[in-house]
């Protein structure tokens, strides 16, 4: 069975991208050596080409990641979860599954095949109008200003890395950076371009964090740039895991994460997202927020439901943040539900633009998407470290407190908190709106807040939740009656489910636009035979996954 449904899968005739191969995440119950899970592989595919890494880098680990470099991922992604599941037991893994193409723009994910289409599916219309500063307005900044300015805190942005932009400078620390990309210590953006390349989405990022300067009366900025940051005098830490927000492979990230932690991060921002579940991403998650690190991540553009990472902010693991216009109404093509923690302006937000080696250093632009929410979000988190004294001082105070610094963190972003009038009663959009000044003078809970994320002994021996427990977290926000037919027996079909499920949503909602490409629309993706005849007596289940 394992042969043949390998064997089904196509080949390449040349060496793959790391974003277009298929890749397996495998995970134990108990940490494997790279050479143990190699030997189990290679007696059961004897002729196939692989590479084995561990997603934490180490010498052992319960997770790992299995790499096919000619094995093709894109167009036979059915197929690649029959082989998964094939291969589990074979290896004695408690869970098996592909680590998809992933996309933070649900357009490019079910198949925008241009720019235009691409444009009209995950875009509103830009204005160029309002002050550079007319965010800080909204979030009010300027109050928390008078407390601190950030300076102290570090934010390590995961992203596509830095550059020369002047927005950046004064803001970057050189030391501890990464690249998981090409290699090395040093995280400047490459500027690799192209369709599905977004280069510049880490420029855009930092700036909107920590560009320095300030705000006038009139909501315009003061030098030295044009944008002001949310927390202007905090430092930067960029790691570049990814060449792109639009197509891009989860399994740098994990380790992302770890480094962040490894090097004193005080907050982690992942502007970034897509509908595959990385159990190693809850991993890492875990253990930054057991470490006292906040974590900020992006509930995604035109997915309408929230992407993973941000989807743990559900389980206390992350803050996960949806996007609003300038006057506080959602952003249509903003991720919403039930694991959004908070909103903030991601409409016309004004940042750095950088996107190749020849743009000018100068450059600023109206930008939009659930990105600019984070990113604002991320320095009010930085701003709060710093007011607290850091994330020593604010670990030790959760601990005697029973909680996370994380949990803390929202609970100061969210209390007392309303929902804009303009939200219509919308339960699926967070607390409210940002509010820098409210957030750090809101006193440090002093017992558990409810945001805690459960203990690791009361988890699987894996560390994390199982896939079929996500699913079913996100199915009972979003279709209960699909949820209410999860059983045992759809363990090893989870991740095919979720998947699915997220991609045919995305799906149904280009079509609820009016002005999605009908090519692209009626091409709803493959089942696998296996999951098609599982769902034959679970109606609601082969509805949320789509025709």
């Amino acid at each position: 069975m394992l042969r043949d449904d390998f064997a089904v899968l196509r080949q390449s005739d040349t060496e793959l991208d790391l974003e277009e191969r298929a890749v397996l995440e495998v995970v134990f119950a108990s940490p494997r050596t790279v050479p143990r899970v190699e030997a189990a592989l290679r007696a059961a595919l004897p002729d196939a080409v692989f590479s084995v890494s561990t997603a934490f880098e180490g010498a052992q680990d319960r997770f790992h990641f299995v790499a096919f470099p000619e094995i093709a991922a894109r167009g036979q992604e059915s197929q690649l979860f029959a082989f998964a599941r094939s291969l589990r037991p074979e290896v004695e893994a408690v869970e098996a599954h592909p680590v998809l193409p992933d996309a933070l723009y649900g357009a490019a994910a079910i198949g925008a095949v241009d720019s235009e289409s691409f444009i009209s599916l995950c875009e509103t219309d830009r204005r160029d109008d309002l002050p550079f500063g007319w965010v800080h307005q909204v979030i009010k900044t300027p109050g928390a200003w008078t407390q601190t300015r950030g300076a102290g805190s570090t934010v390590a942005v995961i992203d596509t890395g830095h550059s020369t932009h002047r927005e950046l400078q004064g803001a970057i620390r050189a030391a501890g950076q990464r690249n998981f990309v090409e290699g090395g210590t040093d995280a400047s953006d490459r500027f690799v371009g192209g369709w599905l390349k977004h280069p510049g989405h880490g420029t855009l990022v930092c700036s909107v964090v920590a560009s320095r300067g300030g705000v006038t009366a009139t909501w315009g900025t003061s030098s030295p740039g044009a944008v002001t940051g949310s927390a202007p005098e905090a430092t930067l830490l960029p790691i570049r895991a990814i060449k792109s927000v639009i197509n891009f492979s989860q399994t740098t990230i994990p380790a992302a994460i770890a480094h962040a932690v490894s090097q004193g991060a005080d907050v982690i921002t992942m502007a970034m997202g897509g509908a595959s579940r990385v159990a190693a991403t809850e991993r890492a998650l875990r253990d930054a927020v057991s470490a006292g690190l906040v974590v900020t991540c992006a509930a995604g553009n035109c997915w309408p439901w929230v992407v993973f990472p941000a989807a743990y902010a559900a389980d206390g693991l992350c803050t996960a943040v949806a996007a609003l216009t300038s006057d506080l109404t959602p952003w249509p093509k903003s991720g919403r539900g039930a694991a959004v923690t908070i909103a903030a302006p991601g409409e016309n937000v004004w940042g750095a633009a950088k996107n190749k080696t020849t743009d000018l250093d100068t450059g600023v632009r109206p930008a939009q998407g659930t990105t600019l929410a984070t990113s604002l979000t991320a320095g009010v988190a930085a701003l709060w470290v710093a007011r607290h004294g850091g994330r020593a001082s604010l670990k030790a105070r959760a601990d005697a407190a029973g909680t996370t610094v994380q949990a803390m963190f929202v609970h100061c972003l969210t209390h007392g908190v309303t929902k804009p009038a303009v939200w219509n009663g919308a339960r699926d959009l967070g607390a409210g709106v940002v509010d820098a000044e409210r957030t750090l003078t809101t006193p440090l809970p002093a017992a558990a807040t409810g945001h805690e994320a459960v203990a690791d002994g009361r988890l699987p021996l894996q560390g994390v939740n199982s896939t079929l427990n996500v699913l079913a977290g996100v199915l009972a926000d979003h279709d209960p009656a699909a949820a209410a037919e999860l059983g045992p027996d759809y363990a090893d079909y989870a991740a095919e489910i979720l998947w699915l499920a997220q991609r045919n949503a995305a799906r149904v909602r280009a079509v609820s636009t009016g002005r999605q490409e009908a090519a692209m629309v009626a091409r709803p993706d493959e089942k696998s035979a296996d999951l098609q005849s599982a769902l034959v007596t679970a109606p609601a289940l082969a509805r949320v996954v789509g025709p």
